[in-house]
Order: C-alpha cells, then structure tokens, then sequence
C-alpha cells in the first residue's frame, strides 16, 4: 500500500484537496448481518494505532514528539504538539545557557502559520505556500497568536525586541484567504454534487439488479443497503 502523504509535503491545491479527502470522505458498507457502517479512514495511524495514544509513549522525549506531531499537522493537536516539544527544548537550552535562537524562531513560524486559519480549511491550503509567507517577528508580533504563551513571549522580548506590530496570517493575508475560501465553497458544492450523483447511481443499479428476480411468496425480502437508507 502506498503510503499516505504528509500534509507538510503538499504542494499544490489539487495536492492538499486530495489529502483531505482521503482522510476525511465517508464510505458506508453494509456488513453481511445487516449492520450499517459509515465512517472515514481519519489521521494515518503510528505502528496501528491512534496518534496521541503512540505519542503519549514518547513525549518525553521532545524529538520524538516533535517529529510524530508534524506529521499529523494541520490537526490542531499536532500544532499544539510540536509547540510542547520546541519549548521542552527551549527551555533545556536556556538551563544549559546554551543558543535556543533558532528554536524560538521555528515557535513563532509555527505559531504564524497557525494563525492563517482553523481546522477544515487549513488542511486544504497547500503547506508549501504557506510555509512560504512573509510572517516574520517584526510583521506578526506574538500577542494575537493563539498557540502562544506569555513566556513565549518573555523569551522572544528577550532576543528581539518589541515588535512594531502585533497581527495573525489571516489579518496580513486577507486576500489569499478569502480566495482560499471561495475555491472551498465551489470545491465543497462540487464534492457534494458527485456524492449524490453516486448515492443515485447505486441506487438506480440496485433497482435494475432487483427487477428480474423473482420473490417466492413467503421468502422474507432483505433490505438492501439504499433501501435502509431511504426506507424502501
């Protein structure tokens, strides 16, 4: 099986559309007692089982849940995760008084990035051109930024300063965002459109796979799939 794509390595529109949709679409099957199932594959397991669950085994060690919560990124856990970890790394360096600057540098990016929108449409934003936004310290500041703590803050006074402004993704990128919206929208009624499009067509087949058969009069009929559906 070819291994699921990160959403850190999407590219493109298409790219991050496709992603969402491999983790998120519903499938529904009828299981041979007649039961009803319906769900979505969700987040890309770790060794088989729930992400955090596998992260709870190594959060201690802040590579590790670094590592484990990027890959799971746009969840907003994930976010929330490789914030723990760069600060549990921050904070070893200041004890050692050692640099942690670049450290405190990836926090602020993270933190920018994050700020541009929430879960369901951030996923479908391609990483790459949002890795590549200008969301500097100097342009960004740290006040409006959710992931944020007041000590990250203390810290990022500390090396640079104040910052003549304090502001989020969204406010500096209003543009691309409302055009990132509007794509959603037409890519959401389009996704919708083909849905119901499937749902009919299985259910104009299953009418044409019932019509020559014939009921022996006291056979019980079995529901089918679309007709639990629709109460047929």
């Amino acid at each position: 099986m070819t291994a699921q794509m990160l959403w850190v390595e999407t590219t493109t529109d298409e790219e991050a559309r496709a992603l969402d949709r491999q983790i998120w679409d519903f499938s529904t099957r009828e299981e041979p007692d007649g039961t009803i199932i319906s769900q979505a594959p969700g987040p890309a397991p770790e060794n088989g089982e729930f992400w955090s669950d596998a992260l709870d085994r190594i959060k201690d060690d802040p590579d590790q849940r670094y590592a484990m919560a990027r890959r799971h990124l746009p969840l907003p856990a994930a976010w929330r995760e490789m914030a723990v970890a760069l600060r549990m790394k921050i904070r070893k360096a200041r004890k050692e008084k050692t640099g942690y600057e670049d450290l405190l540098r990836e926090l602020h990016h993270l933190a920018a990035m994050s700020s541009y929108a929430g879960y369901g449409i951030i996923q479908r934003v391609p990483y790459v051109r949002l890795a590549g936004l200008d969301l500097t310290y100097d342009r960004v500041g740290f006040n409006q930024l959710l992931l944020l703590g007041a000590t990250d803050g203390k810290w990022m006074r500390e090396l640079w300063g104040e910052p003549s402004t304090h502001s989020t993704a969204a406010e500096l990128y209003e543009d691309m965002l409302k055009g990132d919206l509007e794509r959603l929208n037409a890519e959401k009624k389009q996704e919708d459109s083909e849905q119901m499009d499937r749902l009919f067509a299985n259910w104009n087949d299953e009418d044409k796979s019932e019509e020559p058969q014939r009921q022996l009069p006291n056979e019980p009929r079995r529901r089918s799939l679309l007709g639990w559906l629709f109460g047929r």
